[in-house]
Parts: structure tokens; C-alpha cells; sequence
């Protein structure tokens, strides 16, 4: 009896490992399957783009031909070099640079740093500041390991720190923790220990209420300097890639991407940098679309000038694919033969409907794919279409709305997520995704989307600053795994590509898609509302850090809130304001000061006016340094005309001064400062022969 129980357990247990070898089998031909039945549009081979991919290693090699040893002689025969990429979107300039520069640039040991800039925010040296941060990555990480191979040998981050401390005192390095505080690893000022030093940053915005934004003093030195900040961020920056680029062996290449969307500060900073000998080995590489840059645009002017002073600035035009070449393309996309005349025919008939752009020539045969026109026969093991259906395919000129349409096949939860990711910019962290999708509810993201019929309710009529976070269980989004899942589904349907926490969307176009889900009558309640939730949720370190986005959110609101809300976003746009001018940006400063002003209206004299004086002091200055008068004087008059204790009118007196003697008009000055004299009840100076300096140093004083 024993024995047969045992032969049964035996039996069963053979059968159960049986079942379970077949599953497995049975998942792994499914999955083998699902692969194989895939396009293959992820890392393709750069098609027609030979001769381009040959010339930007060409400029490598010609770069990383200087020897240690010839180094003195590099950069006093150093001619400042550029490579300019530029193209319609879609053609494919981003993705010819990463292949034609930064593969090769991997593989032969040297640094290839990247940044892009964004169409939505105004955060002052954007995409240079990305691009050194990630510099400063692969310093640190990357050469540590080199480092940490020879014993005894210190890294090349060690050395560029001690090089740091010995070059750079105090003041130096806080200017460059605030321009690139990507790259404070490797800041280490003279006399100070690697910890960071003391920063006016935390005591200008650790006052809740916002009552007094900064220090006069601190504030009224970049009235008295401004222009000489920009200078010396600028020196700072050069002589910090100075450093760098003599330390590494090998070639620098930094690309910023998107010079279409740059602010004037990243320029004017590249121009700097372009024009000075004594950087070796560094290869600037930018990117723009050409549609997008008229004659009158500022990086059209920049270029000119830079010509017309001598750098040498190599050209590239990426147009649309000939024929010839997107036959190859949808072959290796299908895995088949470019001989194969339905491949040829198919090719044929994408081409003419997308006129050879490469994105749009996938994203038609994605769409093909999802729409079951285009199948996989496990029959003959190939693709297979109906060449009739793809020949009456309707093609629109836009291709975002065919994304559109393929999101909208996804999951619900997925296209919430997009939605949101898709105001937060090209890139963005899977953390504050998932924060914003807890605490907005269901209902909320039903009404703002563009899909779903019968939004009639306005999602911006309730608070936006002040919604309580905390929403009805019945009422809230997924748990942690939905969330997961709808990553997933989106990361797997190739709209973005995945880096721990970070993620960016494939192309522009896909984020542009996205963005559309969202109804248009909602667009800037829905980003208000983000904002609003990131301004409560993240902690001061990481709000200091993205200040400048939060704000940027918030202020797509603006013309829905409370009064009392207004007074809040009035105070975020003088934050934001502040720290773009401390970083020397003060064209974007000059955004977030007169957001401030809109934001307080007529009512902001009203009151606690002291956020509307500063504002308008703030944006008085930021209009005289970047040669703004007109505006600058409207904003002098508005607050000489305020009756307020006439000490709270120095700054923008000064100011008045100043730029007075800047335009040549000595006289008016020396009036002016007499005339403010005489209103704080100061004596004027003795009637004796004196000089217009004189006067005005009397004044300052």
C-alpha cells in the first residue's frame, strides 16, 4: 500500500514537473515570438548619412591629435571651432551627432556631454548646464574607475579638485555651484573644506511668508555690478572647462541640443567660450531647427557675429531621406531584404506619402503595425501587408496627431501619465509622475482630457494653489504596481527611454503628442494644477532645484486663481526671479518679474506692497542690464510716483542714474542724483568744481 502511495506521489509530481517544462517552453517560444512578430525601430543603423557621420569624426580626430606635450603650443594656436547641425524636425540631427560624435568619442576614451533645451520653461542656462552635469558625471564616475586601477594613483576627479581649490577662491565657486550645480562635486573653493559653502539662497527664501525677499545689500550689488557678473560667470565657466579640458586625455565634446529654444544667456555664454584660445581640445556641437530660426532670431544673429569674428563654425544641413535610402531603412525596420520588391514597393509608398522624413517614415509604419495593416506570418516567417490598404492610408501633416491616435489605444492610466509627464519636459522622473497622479483625482484627469467626451466641467474653477491633496479612496488613482505597469506600457511601446529614475521621451514629437491628450480648454488650468501640487509635495532641496519649472507651471494658471493665490504665485515669480539674476541670466530674469507684476495687478501697491516694490526695483535692474530702457523707465516712474518712505525709492534712483550716465546724458544724471538728495534731506555737495563721478559717488554714498 505504501508503495503504490508512493509510486501515485511519484507520478503526480513527474506530471506537475512535466506541465510546468511545458509552460515555460510554451512562454519562452511566446515570448521568442513576440519578438520576433516586432519592428524593429530602436537603434537603427543611420541611413544615408555616411558622408555626415565621416566628416563629424573627422573634426574628432583633428580635436584629440594634440599631445600632452604639445599642449602650450594647442592653445596658443587654438582657434575657436564650432559645429552647427540643422534640419527640420524628424530628419534625424540629434540622433547623426550621438552616432557620428558621441560613439566614437566613447570608445576611444573621451567625454562626450550632452544637454537639451526646452520649449516650455524658462531655467537660465538650461541646456549647458545639463550638458556640464553631465560632464562632472562621467569625470567623477568614469575616470574614478581609471583612477582607482592604478594604486597610489589619484583619480582624475581628485586632481581636478585640488586644481579647482588652488585656482578658484570663495566667491568663484558659489557663482559656479548656482550656474552649474550639476557640477559641485568637483567644486572645491581655496581655504574651504568639500562641503558647500555658505549660500544667500537659503536665508533669502527660508521666510515662509515671503514678506522681504533678499537683503539689500546683497540686492543692491547686482544693481552696482550686473554687467560685471556677467562677465565674471562667464570667465568663471572658461577658466572651469580650461581646467578640465588640460586635465583629461582625450577630447571634450559638449552638445546642446534645441538652439532654437536657447535664452540669449546660453548665447552669449557659448560665444564667450567660443572665442577664447585658451581652451584646448573642445569641440562645442549645437543642433536647431531651421524652420524655427529666422534672420531675426537671436541665435541667427549670434552665428553672424560669431563669423564675423573669425570662429570657425562648420555647417551641416540634415534634410529628408532620397528614396534610395529609405528603402534600407524600412528593410532593416521589417528585418527583411532591400532586394525583396514588396520591401522596395512598400518603401516606395512611405516615402511618397512622408516625403523621406525618417521619424515620420517609422512613426507611418508603427502606425500600420498598431492598426493591424502590417502583420507578421509565422506562415512564411516574414511581414506582411495589404499593399491596397496602405496605398489608401490617409497620411496628416502632422504627425502628432497619429501619435495622438496611438495613445489613445493605450490604457487609460497610461494616457493619464502621459499627460503628465508630458508638462513636466523632455525629461522627467518617474517619482514626480507618480507624485502628481496621487493627488489628482480620477474625475479631475477625466475632465481634462482631450479623448474622453463631455468635459464640460472647467477643472481650473476650484483653487488651484490651495485643492487639498488628500482625495476619497473611491476617487484615486492606482496603487505603486498600476503605476509600474502603465510605465511599462509606454517605455515598451517606445515613447520613452528609461534611466533609473529618469526618463525622456523618444522625440519632441511624442512629448508634443502626448501633451495634445489633454483638452485645450484645460491646458493651463491642468499645469497650474501640477504646479500647485509640486510646490506642496517636493522637498525645499529639490523645489530650489526645479524652481524655475514649478514656476513656470504655475504661471500657465495665472489668469485662474484667487487673489490670495496671486499674492503666492507674486512671491514664486520674485524667487524665481532672484535666482536667475544671481546666476547672471537677466533676460529671463526679467520674464519672472513681469509674471510677478501680472500676477498682483493694479492691487499690488495695495497693502503689503513691499513684493510689488521689489518686482518692480528687480525688473527696473534686469531691464537696465540688458539695455531695456524703455520698460526700465516705466518701472522707475511707477514706483517714484508711489507714495512710500522716499528710502525705499534708492534702488530704482540709482538705477535712474546710472543708466542716465550709461546713454551720455551726464547732466541728467548729476540732476537726478541731486534731486533724490535733496528728498532723503542729505545736503548737496559744497559748490566747488567737481567732477560728474564726484557727484554720483556722493549720491552712492
Amino acid at each position: 500500500m505504501s508503495s503504490n502511495s508512493s509510486k501515485r506521489r511519484s507520478s503526480t509530481q513527474d506530471l506537475a514537473d512535466i506541465v510546468a517544462a511545458a509552460t515555460d517552453s510554451s512562454r519562452r517560444m511566446s515570448r521568442q515570438s513576440a519578438n520576433i512578430a516586432q519592428l524593429r525601430i530602436s537603434n537603427m543603423k543611420l541611413h544615408g548619412r555616411d558622408d555626415d557621420i565621416k566628416l563629424l569624426r573627422s573634426k574628432l580626430r583633428e580635436l584629440a591629435k594634440t599631445k600632452d606635450g604639445d599642449e602650450e603650443a594647442a592653445t596658443k594656436n587654438h582657434v575657436g571651432e564650432m559645429i552647427l547641425v540643422s534640419g527640420t524636425s524628424g530628419t534625424g540631427k540629434s540622433t547623426l551627432i550621438h552616432k557620428g560624435l558621441g560613439d566614437p568619442a566613447a570608445n576611444r576614451g573621451y567625454i562626450f556631454a550632452s544637454g537639451k533645451f526646452e520649449d516650455k520653461f524658462h531655467r537660465p542656462l538650461s541646456a549647458f548646464s545639463d550638458a556640464m552635469t553631465c560632464l562632472a558625471k562621467c569625470i567623477i564616475v568614469e575616470h574614478n574607475k581609471i583612477g582607482e586601477l592604478s594604486s597610489g594613483e589619484p583619480s582624475i576627479s581628485t586632481i581636478l579638485r585640488n586644481k579647482i581649490q588652488h585656482e578658484f577662491d570663495e566667491d568663484d565657486v558659489e557663482q559656479l555651484r548656482r550656474v552649474l550645480p550639476g557640477c559641485a562635486g568637483l567644486l572645491v573653493p581655496r581655504r574651504s573644506s568639500l562641503c558647500c559653502p555658505p549660500s544667500h539662497a537659503g536665508a533669502l527664501f527660508s521666510d515662509a511668508s515671503g514678506s522681504k525677499l533678499g537683503d539689500e545689500k546683497r540686492r543692491a550689488s547686482l544693481t552696482l555690478a550686473g554687467r560685471e557678473s556677467i562677465a565674471q560667470m562667464h570667465y568663471a565657466v572658461r577658466r572651469f572647462l580650461k581646467i578640465i579640458c588640460s586635465q583629461l586625455n582625450g577630447a571634450v565634446v559638449l552638445f546642446i541640443d534645441d538652439l532654437q529654444w536657447s535664452d540669449t544667456e546660453t548665447l552669449d555664454l557659448l560665444k564667450s567660450i567660443a572665442l577664447d584660445r585658451e581652451i584646448p581640445r573642445l569641440l562645442i556641437v549645437g543642433a536647431y531647427r531651421e524652420d524655427e530660426v529666422p534672420d531675426h532670431h537671436p541665435l541667427a544673429f549670434h552665428i553672424r557675429e560669431l563669423e564675423q569674428m573669425n570662429v570657425t563654425i562648420t555647417k551641416m544641413r540634415i534634410g529628408n531621406l532620397s528614396v534610395d535610402h529609405a528603402i534600407p531603412l524600412v528593410a532593416e525596420a521589417l528585418g527583411m531584404d532591400d532586394d525583396d520588391s514588396k520591401v522596395k514597393s512598400l518603401a516606395e509608398t512611405i516615402h511618397k506619402k512622408t516625403e523621406g522624413n525618417p521619424f515620420f517614415m517609422l512613426m507611418f509604419l508603427r502606425s500600420l503595425y498598431d492598426e493591424k495593416l502590417l502583420q507578421y506570418n509565422f506562415g512564411v516567417m516574414k511581414w506582411t501587408w495589404d499593399e491596397d490598404a496602405v496605398n489608401s492610408k490617409i497620411v496628416t501633416e502632422n504627425v502628432a496627431s497619429v501619435l495622438v491616435d496611438k495613445m489613445s489605444r493605450l490604457q487609460e492610466e497610461t494616457q493619464r501619465m502621459l499627460m503628465v509627464a508630458s508638462c513636466l519636459g523632455s525629461n522627467f522622473r518617474k517619482s514626480a509622475v507618480v507624485e502628481v497622479m496621487k493627488n489628482i483625482s480620477r474625475s479631475e484627469m477625466r475632465t481634462s482630457m482631450r479623448i474622453v467626451p463631455g468635459t464640460a466641467a472647467t477643472m481650473g474653477s476650484s483653487s488651484l494653489l490651495s485643492l487639498d491633496l488628500t482625495n476619497s479612496s473611491a476617487d484615486q488613482n492606482g496603487s505603486d504596481s498600476t503605476y509600474e505597469i502603465s510605465i511599462e506600457e509606454f517605455e515598451g511601446e517606445g515613447l520613452c527611454e528609461v534611466d533609473d529614475d529618469e526618463y525622456h521621451f523618444m522625440h519632441d514629437q511624442i512629448q508634443s503628442a502626448a501633451f495634445e491628450l489633454i483638452s485645450p480648454d484645460q491646458r493651463d488650468s491642468f499645469q497650474g494644477r501640477i504646479g500647485s501640487i509640486l510646490l506642496r509635495s517636493l522637498p525645499s532641496e529639490e523645489l530650489e532645484a526645479s524652481l524655475f519649472e514649478v514656476v513656470g507651471l504655475l504661471n500657465c494658471a495665472a489668469s485662474n486663481i484667487t487673489d490670495e493665490e496671486r499674492d503666492e504665485l507674486a512671491k514664486m515669480n520674485l524667487r524665481a526671479g532672484i535666482k536667475a539674476s544671481e546666476n547672471a541670466a537677466f533676460d529671463t530674469a526679467k520674464v519672472y518679474f513681469k509674471a510677478g507684476r501680472e500676477a498682483l495687478g493694479s492691487r499690488g501697491w495695495e497693502g503689503d506692497y513691499s513684493t510689488m516694490l521689489d518686482l518692480c526695483s528687480d525688473g527696473a535692474n534686469a531691464c537696465f542690464l540688458t539695455g531695456d530702457f524703455d520698460t526700465m523707465n516705466e518701472l522707475i516712474e511707477e514706483v517714484l510716483s508711489k507714495d512710500i518712505d522716499t528710502k525705499e525709492k534708492y534702488r530704482v534712483s540709482e538705477i535712474k542714474v546710472k543708466s542716465l550716465l550709461t546713454v551720455g546724458k551726464a547732466n541728467e544724471s548729476i540732476n537726478a542724483a541731486l534731486d533724490f538728495r535733496r528728498q532723503l534731506g542729505l545736503p548737496a555737495p559744497q559748490k566747488k568744481a567737481a567732477s560728474k563721478f564726484t557727484i554720483i559717488r556722493e549720491y552712492i554714498r
